[in-house]
């Protein structure tokens, strides 16, 4: 069965579903929304398929947005959409993804929407998911690289140490700082943590992965945050409890809360993790 996240992606998925028969309605915010009413019906089909295969929900998220970005662009019923009709949908996403991945990410979702919603069928008569709807046959995953442009948002070492200084006050927060940078461990990856998960040698740390991975269970280097991850461990306040998050402070009513601020490009975002 599928967990929530840090992001709280099981309420948002929820209130989706909750909100499918209003997708024909302009929002306030945002842009998209359902133009042919007949294609909301596909939404609710997408539903069992997410079961079935126990989808996370920050996925089925994702191929909810996608669709509704197809249901925008289209107006046709989406049973009858050709291959130019498909083209004028991707031309579109190419104006609203930038980068590589996300162009490639889009191609994928769209073919495994079509490969659910009109499946293919074998000799025998029988659904097969293995074959490509005709209308998205032709989306090919490879993107020109040559318009791959370098981001201009990196920092330098000096700048990154100010950053951490500047926490010099949260033993907390630097700790996970350095070892975000150092093990490139994802914000739930590491959030998710707990004291039982941390292995201290005399001069690294061995930090399991035992739970929420994206890519399965594994272990995150820590080298260079070593002394930053053992100076939390010292001032921890559960760290006697191997079932305590890492990351952990006292919340309201006795709750164990890890809060922290991952920082984006538009802003810092607010990342939360709560243990009843």
């Amino acid at each position: 069965m599928a967990e929530d996240d840090i992001y709280k992606s099981e309420g948002k998925y929820h209130q989706f579903v909750e909100k499918l028969d209003f997708l024909t309605e302009k929002p306030q915010k945002g842009k998209y929304y359902c133009k042919n009413p007949k294609n909301v019906a596909y939404f609710r089909k997408l539903i069992p398929r997410f079961e079935a295969h126990d989808n996370s929900y920050i996925r089925r998220i994702r191929l909810f947005q996608v669709l509704k970005i197809i249901t925008y662009v289209s107006e046709k019923d989406l049973a009858k959409c050709d291959c130019d009709d498909i083209d004028q949908i991707m031309a579109f996403s190419h104006t609203t993804n930038k980068s590589i991945k996300s162009k490639r990410d889009m191609i994928r979702d769209i073919k495994l929407i079509w490969r659910v919603l009109f499946p293919e069928k074998d000799k025998k008569g029988r659904v097969d998911e293995t074959i490509t709807p005709y209308p998205v046959r032709h989306l090919k995953p490879h993107i020109d690289r040559s318009k791959e442009k370098l981001r201009n948002d990196r920092i330098n070492w000096e700048e990154f140490q100010k950053i951490v200084n500047f926490f010099s006050g949260d033993a907390r927060l630097q700790a996970y700082i350095m070892l975000a940078v150092e093990s490139l461990g994802r914000p739930q990856e590491i959030l998710y943590t707990r004291i039982k998960d941390y292995e201290f040698y005399d001069n690294f740390a061995k930090i399991w992965i035992s739970e929420h991975g994206k890519e399965g269970t594994g272990f995150l280097q820590c080298i260079d945050a070593y002394p930053y991850i053992m100076e939390w461990y010292q001032q921890h306040p559960f760290k006697d409890d191997p079932q305590a998050f890492f990351f952990a402070i006292q919340g309201v009513r006795g709750r164990r809360i890890a809060i922290l601020w991952c920082f984006k490009t538009r802003g810092p975002r607010l990342l939360c993790l709560l243990e009843r």
